[in-house]
């Protein structure tokens, strides 16, 4: 695992979702705070996971994730946004979304959707029960 790539123009909500996925194990090797930065971002960095926001300044996540669906077919991407709608959630799936989340995180089943998605953490400890 490489690591992940988070897209999120929010400071406050982008560190959140560090803190949750390294606090976790997961590695995050490239934040992004817009649509421009994330795909200058992708040219030098080859992420297991990309986390993206939808609304941004400069380009919205759905139209960032059918680039990233173009260019890097193989990556699963998670949309988390406080559009929880379900309408947005079916529009970003069926964009290419692996997963849609709600901020505030649902930490449990967000890290639920990251290992089913990219395995568990590296540094996990392996149930010996």
């Amino acid at each position: 695992m490489s690591g992940i790539l988070i897209v999120d123009d929010n400071p406050l909500q982008l560190n959140q979702l560090k803190s949750i996925l390294n606090e976790a194990g997961y590695p995050v090797i490239g934040a992004a705070s817009s649509g421009t930065e994330a795909v200058k971002l992708l040219r030098s960095i080859h992420p297991s996971l990309i986390t993206l926001d939808i609304v941004m300044p400069d380009m919205n996540g759905l139209d960032l994730l059918r680039s990233i669906r173009a260019a890097y077919p193989s990556i699963p991407v998670m949309v988390c946004s406080s559009f929880g709608h379900e309408v947005v959630a079916d529009l970003a799936r069926r964009s290419g979304a692996f997963a849609f989340f709600p901020k505030p995180y649902p930490t449990l089943r967000l890290l639920q959707e990251v290992e089913r998605m990219i395995g568990p953490p590296k540094n996990q400890v392996p149930d010996l029960s």
